[in-house]
């Protein structure tokens, strides 16, 4: 009789990867582009995702992630508390910012003041967990410079709050130990984040803004990109609205087509597009 003992050691993997398939996730990109990728070097990735010109996929394990984060965060905020911290517009009632007409969005995860040495300053709040070998990064850089894209995030957040100091938390998730930093306001930088976030969303041809690096897909940072073929094996965009000569950015975030004057569409729409659907030049090679 075969030991239940061998069965579970042989198929351990096979749990495992049984679960992650279950649990994956293959989706459109959120209708709008977010602040904290603003930070981003590529344009044109930013401009890919804003388009839906390729699936955001994800398996069990990433998914778990994001619900370690999440609860993370909770932690975190008891944590402040504990120590004499009133925060708020924290988790379920995240305050958003808007930009660009609605096309450009963020939320913060929550303000805080009697911040320990700072007790009469308001600041924003943005809470991270991060692995033991970015953290010790971070620790030894700081936020600026180690993580760009959550520097810009806090800048643009604080620019909309009107706030001059902002708090960086960020727990490591081999010890749960911590490290802080208070960030400083930067509305120039935000100001231009904002125009960049203009130039990606008005913009109908990925070819307005250049590659990064050498230009080819060999460069480092190009190697794991979402939209490597996109960018430079010519492959074919997803069919969306998004990505045909005649939809038309719209107000308050929406999108509408020009074959029916402009008429509004749903997200649902854009996603299923049309037998009229023409793909944007810049995707025919």
């Amino acid at each position: 009789m075969a030991s239940l003992t061998d069965y579970f050691e042989n198929n351990k993997a096979t749990i495992a990867n049984l679960i992650d398939e279950e649990n994956s996730v293959k989706q459109l990109p959120r209708p709008y582009l977010g602040m904290s990728q603003l930070g981003g070097e590529c344009w044109r990735q930013l401009w890919y995702y804003f388009r839906w010109c390729e699936y955001s996929s994800y398996d069990g394990r990433v998914g778990r992630i994001f619900q370690t984060g999440h609860s993370a965060e909770e932690t975190m905020i008891k944590d402040l508390e504990s120590i004499g911290v009133e925060c708020w517009d924290t988790l379920d009632a995240q305050e958003a910012f808007i930009a660009v007409n609605g096309h450009c969005q963020g939320h913060g995860d929550g303000a805080a003041r009697n911040i320990p040495g700072a007790e009469k300053t308001d600041h924003l709040l943005e809470f991270k967990t991060s692995s033991d070998k970015y953290f010790k990064t971070v620790v030894k850089k700081g936020v600026m410079e180690e993580k760009p894209t959550h520097y810009a995030q806090m800048v643009l957040y604080m620019y909309f709050k009107k706030f001059t100091r902002g708090l960086y938390m960020v727990m490591n998730k081999n010890d749960s130990s911590y490290y802080t930093e208070r960030v400083h306001a930067d509305n120039t930088y935000a100001k231009d984040l904002i125009r960049k976030a203009e130039a990606i969303i008005t913009s109908e041809d990925v070819d307005d803004f250049p590659k990064i690096g050498s230009g080819l897909p060999s460069f480092y940072k190009c190697t794991f990109c979402d939209y490597k073929d996109l960018c430079h094996n010519d492959a074919d965009p997803v069919v969306t609205c998004r990505t045909c000569t005649s939809v038309s950015l719209l107000d308050e975030g929406r999108w509408g087509c020009g074959l029916q004057k402009d008429k509004p569409l749903t997200k649902e729409e854009q996603a299923e597009a049309c037998p009229n659907y023409n793909k944007f030049e810049c995707f025919n090679g």
